[in-house]
């Protein structure tokens, strides 16, 4: 469903209600410069950089939280801090966990005012890549959080995991009709983990991560997929992909990080105005960002902090890498490869009806397995 439909069941954000975050306080003649239309409609990509504690993540769920309340589907990566839990008590949410790991959360507001708590629903996450987003494009709720790196010890795995995730984003989004392609946000939280200048990347599955990201990022907006990041410097993501970025959020940060893109977007400004933006963003506090927006407008907005319910969470599994020699294709996939072999071929429906998988998804499976060599023209 697109977004202009859902806005007549969801209330849109009245940009105007943006001019209170202006600093400082609005008058009859504020305006609110930077344009968010954009943003809100979604299919522009966002980048928020800050030092560490500069209050990245508050934002990036701030910023959610708007298009969640409008309509849009989240997609969400945790980077293994947690924090989205502070919203998961106050909008329904999805919670996707690797197979043999558990992670339970407790609310303690619930003993007191249960009604209005959501318990978030966690389950395993599919193992195929093409799952997983078959269930953030159809499942509700319709924010959903991948917690993996909280299992992980070896770096290698989580840039394994979102580099098979993101080959299948892209594979998916132009494989689907026009009509077809569904609005969605994925949410990178610390995108600097994945995704590093050539010559610094941490293993060859980051280096590799990185290369797919430089390649395909631009093509995401396209398909109506809308990329929201972070990072700690803009120095740690290549020219290539910070260009990819229409919306620039700066929050505090070392000066000398912000020093180049501030001579390259400030250059209508006099010297007093850029020295004075270079030096703020060193030492303005936690709840101001600079916004600079796809024509190169720029604001000082404020945004309040998310609201924090107390909560304890536990977690128990360890995610091991695997063995290189595994098989490439599972049971599933035999029994698609098998029926859609028949004449005449057993149909979509029926197969995701047996093996208890959505339609897009056996479709899909098919699809790769078509492609495959040895199954060239075995299957329909």
């Amino acid at each position: 469903m697109k977004i202009e439909h859902l806005r007549a069941t969801y209330p849109p954000i009245d940009l105007t209600a943006l001019q209170k975050h202006l600093n400082p306080a609005p008058t009859p003649t504020t305006q609110l410069f930077s344009e968010w239309t954009k943003f809100l409609d979604g299919g522009y990509h966002t980048l928020i950089h800050g030092m560490t504690g500069a209050g990245k993540t508050t934002l990036i769920l701030t910023l959610l939280k708007m298009l969640h309340r409008i309509g849009h589907r989240i997609l969400y990566r945790d980077d293994g801090g947690l924090e989205f839990l502070h919203l998961a008590g106050k909008i329904p949410m999805q919670i996707w966990i690797p197979e043999g790991c558990t992670l339970n959360v407790t609310y303690k507001q619930t003993l007191t005012n249960p009604r209005n708590i959501f318990q978030p629903k966690i389950s395993t996450m599919p193992k195929d890549p093409a799952e997983i987003l078959d269930n953030a494009y159809n499942l509700d709720p319709r924010f959903h959080v991948l917690v993996y790196d909280a299992f992980c010890i070896d770096p290698a795995l989580p840039a394994q995991f979102y580099s098979d995730l993101f080959k299948e984003l892209i594979f998916r989004s132009m494989q689907t009709s026009r009509s077809e392609k569904k609005d969605l946000v994925f949410s990178f939280d610390e995108l600097n983990d994945l995704i590093q200048p050539k010559g610094h990347s941490l293993t060859k599955t980051h280096s590799s991560l990185s290369e797919i990201l430089n390649y395909n990022i631009r093509k995401l907006r396209k398909h109506r997929v809308t990329l929201i990041g972070s990072t700690h410097r803009f120095n740690q993501l290549n020219i290539n992909v910070r260009s990819q970025f229409s919306y620039i959020m700066i929050k505090r940060s070392y000066g000398k990080d912000v020093l180049d893109f501030m001579a390259n977007n400030l250059v209508s400004v006099g010297n007093d105005v850029f020295w004075h933006v270079v030096k703020d963003t060193q030492k303005m506090r936690v709840q101001y960002v600079y916004v600079f927006d796809p024509l190169n407008n720029y604001d000082k907005l404020s945004f309040p902090d998310i609201d924090r319910l107390d909560y304890d969470d536990q977690k128990s599994g360890l995610l091991e890498p695997k063995d290189v020699s595994s098989k490439k294709w599972d049971s599933q996939d035999l029994i698609i490869a098998l029926k859609r072999a028949e004449n005449p071929p057993v149909s979509y429906q029926e197969l995701a009806d047996t093996l208890g998988l959505a339609k897009s998804s056996v479709y899909m499976r098919a699809k790769k397995l078509k492609a495959a060599p040895i199954m060239r023209g075995s299957i329909q």
